[in-house]
C-alpha cells in the first residue's frame, strides 16, 4: 500500500488526516483485572468490583487489560500531535438476534440458553430460526454453517456497554454504535452509525437516532481522513471486519473502501483475539492478504515508524 504523504510531509508525522480507530474497547469483552494503583476511574465502579478486581465481562477475552495502558499512549500520542481519535461501541437491546437465547428453543437438541451463551458454529449445533439475525452476513454464514451466537453483552447504557473506565476516550472523540437494530448483527464498525452522546459516552441512544446519522464510512469520507490506525478488541471478530471494511476488501459485507483511506494499519499489540491461534491467526492473515500493514509495536513512535519503513522506504 502506498504511502499518502506528499514529500513535504514525513510519513511519521500525524496530522489531521490520521485516525486512530479503537473497537469495542468495552467491560463486556473485559477479563477481570485488578485496580491499576493511583488510576481514577471514568465513572462509578464500585457496585462492579469484588476482592479488589473489577469482574469479567459476559464475553470476556483473554489479556485484555494488558491493552489498556499502551492504547491509552497512543490517544495521548493522537490529541498531542493533531490526530483524530474514532471508537465503537457494541450496543444492543435486550432483544438482539445475536444473543444465543434470543434463536433457541427448549426443544433444540443444542439445548436452551436462558441467560445466553455461546452457540455454534451453527446451524449444526441445533439451532432454528426463532430470533436469528436477518442481515445478508449472519444468513450467509448460517447457510456455510460457520454462524456464531454469543451470551447477552453490551446492553445499551448498561455497565457492560460502556468503554473500559480506565480508557482514556477523549472528549473530542468521534463515537459510532452498532448492533442497535434487534434484527441485524455488526461486527465491524463501518456498520456503526455516529453517536451524538457527550462524555463520558453513556447516554441512551436508540435505534430511531441512530438511524438517522451518518455512518463510518460517511464521517471517514468528511474527515478527509488517509490514514487508518486500528486497535481495539476482538481481532478475530470486530477488529478484523472493521481493518477489512477500511480496506474495502470484505467479502462478507462488500462495502466499498473509503476513498480517501490509502492507509490502513493493525497495531498488533494493542489487539486481543477470542481465539489468538485459531480465528484470530486466520484473520491476521485475510487482513495481511487484504493490504493491512502489521506494526508489531506497542509504542505509537515505534510503530509508526516501523510502518513507515514499509511503506515509505526512503523515509526508512
Amino acid at each position: 500500500m502506498a504511502s499518502s504523504f506528499s514529500s513535504s510531509t514525513p510519513c511519521t508525522q500525524i496530522t489531521p488526516q490520521d485516525a486512530l480507530f479503537i473497537v469495542d474497547t468495552q467491560n463486556d469483552f473485559m477479563e477481570a483485572y485488578a485496580i491499576p494503583e493511583g488510576a481514577k476511574p471514568n465513572y462509578d465502579i464500585e457496585p462492579y468490583v469484588h476482592d479488589g478486581k473489577v469482574r469479567a465481562g459476559s464475553l470476556a477475552v483473554a489479556n485484555t487489560s494488558a491493552i489498556i495502558e499502551p492504547i491509552n499512549e497512543w490517544i495521548r500520542y493522537f490529541n498531542q500531535n493533531g490526530g483524530r481519535v474514532f471508537a465503537s461501541l457494541d450496543w444492543h437491546p435486550r432483544n438482539h438476534c445475536s444473543f444465543c437465547r434470543n434463536g433457541t428453543q427448549p426443544t433444540n437438541p443444542g439445548g436452551y440458553k436462558p441467560r445466553g451463551g455461546v452457540c455454534g458454529p451453527l446451524p449444526s449445533y441445533g439451532f432454528n430460526d426463532t430470533g436469528r439475525c436477518q442481515d445478508s452476513v449472519a444468513q450467509d454464514d448460517y447457510k456455510n454453517g460457520s454462524l456464531m451466537q454469543w451470551p447477552d453483552h453490551c446492553l445499551e447504557s448498561d455497565f457492560g456497554a460502556r468503554f473500559q473506565p480506565f480508557l482514556s476516550i477523549p472528549a473530542n472523540a468521534t463515537v459510532v454504535k452498532k448492533g442497535w437494530d434487534s434484527t441485524v448483527d455488526t461486527y465491524s464498525a463501518f456498520g456503526g452509525t455516529e453517536s451524538l452522546q457527550g462524555y463520558p459516552f453513556d447516554t441512551k441512544d436508540k435505534k430511531p437516532e441512530l438511524s438517522a446519522r451518518d455512518d463510518l464510512g460517511s464521517l471517514i469520507a468528511k474527515a478527509n481522513i488517509t490514514r487508518f490506525w486500528t486497535v481495539g478488541i476482538a481481532l478475530d471478530f470486530c477488529v478484523g471486519g472493521t481493518v477489512l471494511d477500511a480496506l474495502g476488501k470484505n467479502a462478507k459485507t462488500q462495502r466499498p473502501k473509503p476513498e480517501s483511506i490509502s492507509l490502513v494499519s493493525l497495531v498488533l499489540p494493542c489487539t486481543r483475539a477470542v481465539d489468538p491461534s485459531g480465528s484470530g491467526a486466520e484473520m491476521l492473515q485475510n487482513a495481511i492478504d487484504a493490504g493491512a500493514v502489521v506494526a508489531h509495536y506497542a509504542s505509537p513512535v515505534d510503530a509508526i515508524a516501523e510502518v513507515c519503513s514499509q511503506t515509505a522506504p526512503e523515509e526508512a
